[in-house]
């Protein structure tokens, strides 16, 4: 299924996983019999599972401590990471402890120089895709991980800890899956005041299904804020328009009121 990608997403959207390599053996098959190897994009399904019960926790990067020399609170920056892959022709290669994201005042060099962070919560999903046959091929369950509420010197609501951990990656022969995460600099924006920022993000997750006979792609988009509000505002196949989205990104900044 192709889709046209809004043009203000262009820079989220930007890094697809990359074109997987196929032995000949599952050339051969996929000649032999096609529709075991072509992908039923209407049977895809991405299913909210819930909370984490026991979300993983992830230090400080430095651990310096102390106080940041210059602190800029309404300037919001990720020091973190950009672009990151999860899942890998079937393989999850993420490590979340130094693999993750990050929405904090400029200066901040580290995150536990700030006060504030409530306990990291995530929330579980399950993606499942069948082929031309009806039986499934993809049975992938990930979560998405933020640790939200930091402060400054009792100023402000930040981010950190934003990334996405495999749980289960179950992946039918022949079938390649890749799942990478990307939180570009022209997400990250302040919901709040000049005096009392709260920070936010679009963070996107990406995946990409291939066979020899069929690539499939497409992309979640999330909005986190520092007050701990989580959203899925895109997905499955990043069908968002640009207007829907420039529009529910006014509406987040607007509801953020309420949780100052």
């Amino acid at each position: 299924m192709s889709r046209r990608v809004p043009i203000a997403l262009t820079l989220l959207l930007a890094a697809a996983p990359a074109w997987s390599q196929f032995t000949t053996k599952e050339y051969q098959a996929a000649q032999k019999d096609p529709d075991a190897f072509t992908l039923d994009e209407s049977s895809l399904r991405i299913e909210n599972l819930g909370p984490t019960v026991s979300p993983t926790e992830i230090p400080s990067p430095t651990g310096g401590g102390g106080q940041d020399p210059t602190v800029v609170l309404d300037q919001i920056i990720n020091i973190g990471q950009k672009i990151w892959k999860i899942i890998v022709d079937n393989k999850p290669v993420v490590d979340v402890r130094n693999q993750y994201a990050t929405a904090l005042p400029k200066g901040a060099t580290h995150w536990d120089s700030m006060g504030g962070w409530q306990p990291p919560k995530g929330v579980i999903y399950g993606l499942t895709a069948k082929n031309a046959y009806g039986i499934t091929v993809i049975n992938v369950r990930y979560q998405v991980l933020r640790t939200y509420g930091g402060t400054y010197k009792g100023k402000g609501k930040y981010l950190t800890a934003v990334t996405v951990e495999p749980l289960l990656v179950e992946v039918a022969w022949g079938y390649h899956y890749t799942m990478e995460a990307a939180v570009p600099d022209t997400s990250i924006v302040n919901v709040g005041t000049t005096e009392n920022p709260v920070a936010a993000m679009m963070a996107q997750l990406a995946w990409r299904i291939q066979t020899p006979v069929k690539d499939s792609q497409g992309k979640g988009l999330y909005f986190l804020q520092g007050n701990g509000l989580f959203k899925e505002i895109g997905g499955p196949f990043a069908s968002e328009s640009l207007d829907k989205a420039r529009a529910g990104m006014a509406g987040f900044r607007s509801s953020s009121l309420l949780f100052q």
